[in-house]
């Protein structure tokens, strides 16, 4: 057992070195809330993941290569916290090189337009830009429709300037088109004091019933914020043609938000978001209204407690919201509005 026990310290001894250029952190958020919602004939009670920010386990690492040049890496999964689940490393997972000219990187991604959060409540799950991007089926979203596969970044940071850009095969594919359903995107980011403006173009390949191999989805946007000490206010609009795998089918919406410091540990968020379809010739135009009011409290650096509420308003047909919609057989399909009022808890690590 003495044996054992030596030989074991002495590996440690000679592998310590190894260990001693790289350098891999544990990371995670646990977030967890009690929900009460409607939506059409569907009522929600218990407990959910996520109303601030996805709950997820990471790791991520650089190894100092020397020369100014470092390898990077993240691989993060994605957690239920009501309930435990979780497959693979769905939220991140890449490899790449890093210098003072940036990083270039290789695996499932963020594409630019996840940066794009406008809404006074930092891209949370509960508030209306994320909502109604999300059901819009936009690519400029901070939800996991910016994820993509298989993907080639850019990213790099010079006196306050952040650019990104993204290439992404979706699928590797051995055919005739391998590049039928490519994607990329551009984004620029200026921060400067209590000032940040953003701008983001993102281009996906899909195949149209009505015009296969024939169509684009591609959507812009342009954001800025701006925090005055005692109020930070936000804004942005953006645009998508083609959207939710519909040919002519196009959307636009615009959010506005703001965040109020309460004492040292408290800010109130009012955000509100509104998306219009122009549908195809035909069909009538829709839009969705969403409005969300919160409160979180920071317990410590690293816990907060939050209260929120979610109201969207669906015209026509439409079906968005945070509770899943659901109807009487007969009755009339979408057009009713969704409301969720969450209280939880969030901890990083």
């Amino acid at each position: 057992m003495q044996k054992k026990l030596i030989a074991l310290a002495i590996a440690g001894l000679v592998s310590a070195p190894a260990f001693a250029q790289s350098n891999v952190t544990i990371y995670g958020v646990a977030d967890a809330y009690v929900g009460f919602g409607k939506h059409g004939e569907n009522d929600l009670r218990g407990v959910n993941s996520g109303a601030l920010s996805g709950s997820r386990l990471g790791f991520r690492g650089t190894e100092d290569l020397g020369n100014g040049l470092k390898a990077v890496f993240v691989l993060e999964q994605g957690i239920n916290i009501d309930e435990g689940s979780g497959s693979g490393y769905q939220r991140q997972a890449f490899v790449g090189l890093g210098g003072s000219f940036g990083t270039v990187a290789l695996g499932r991604q963020y594409a630019p337009g996840y940066f794009f959060q406008y809404d006074g409540l930092g891209g949370a799950a509960v508030g209306p830009q994320s909502i109604l991007s999300n059901y819009a089926g936009l690519t400029i979203t901070p939800n996991t429709p910016a994820r993509w596969n298989n993907s080639v970044t850019y990213t790099g940071t010079f006196s306050g300037l952040t650019a990104r850009a993204i290439y992404s095969a979706q699928g590797v594919e051995v055919d005739e088109n391998p590049s039928d359903d490519d994607a990329y995107g551009f984004g620029l980011d200026y921060s400067n004091g209590p000032l940040k403006v953003s701008g983001v173009y993102q281009v996906a390949k899909y195949d149209f019933a009505a015009a296969p191999n024939d169509e684009k989805q591609k959507e812009w946007g342009l954001g800025a914020s701006y925090n005055f000490g005692v109020v930070a206010l936000s804004a942005s609009y953006q645009s998508g043609d083609n959207v939710q795998g519909v040919k002519d089918r196009d959307a636009d919406l615009w959010t506005v938000g703001l965040a109020v410091p309460v004492g040292a540990a408290g800010s109130i968020h009012l955000a509100y978001a509104e998306v219009e379809f122009d549908r195809p010739a035909g069909a009538s135009d829709t839009e969705v209204k969403s409005y969300t009011l919160a409160y979180t409290h920071a317990l410590s650096k690293r816990t907060t407690a939050y209260v929120a509420f979610n109201r969207t308003d669906n015209d026509n047909a439409e079906t968005a919201g945070l509770v899943g919609y659901g109807h009487k057989a007969g009755s009339t399909f979408g057009g009713e509005n969704s409301d969720l009022l969450g209280v939880g808890i969030r901890h990083t690590f």
